[in-house]
């Protein structure tokens, strides 16, 4: 299966399904970088996931988190922001700053199975 259709079948209205986020987020890529904890901040809007790395592979680059972060902010529907941490260094997406990178809303990766499996196939290229 691809990363695209797992993600269709993981896609999910509220950041609260634990399930269905922690498959998102290794169907994402973010479990491939290191080892990770996974917070959920559901308690009050804006909603954010937070992805802290106790161990990462490879040296801090916030490009490298971008297109993972762009996936969980589209389908998740309910999902604000996106964090990621590593001891000191941190980087962060929002879901009005991944549309503005997109060109279109971002959620729509989320409603739209061909703009979700454009977009994964835009990632290998």
């Amino acid at each position: 299966m691809s990363q695209a259709d797992s993600m269709w079948q993981s896609r999910t209205a509220h950041l609260g399904e634990n399930s269905k986020v922690i498959a998102l987020t290794a169907d994402a890529g973010f479990g491939a970088m290191g080892t990770q904890t996974l917070t959920l901040h559901t308690e009050s809007t804006p909603y954010a996931l937070t992805v802290a790395y106790t161990a990462l592979d490879k040296p801090f680059n916030t490009v490298d988190f971008t297109p993972q972060a762009t996936l969980l902010l589209g389908t998740i529907a309910n999902l604000d922001r996106v964090e990621v941490t590593a001891g000191t260094d941190r980087f962060a997406l929002t879901s009005t700053q991944a549309s503005a990178n997109l060109g279109f809303d971002v959620k729509e990766l989320g409603r739209n199975k061909d703009k979700l499996l454009a977009y994964s196939r835009s990632l290998a290229d």
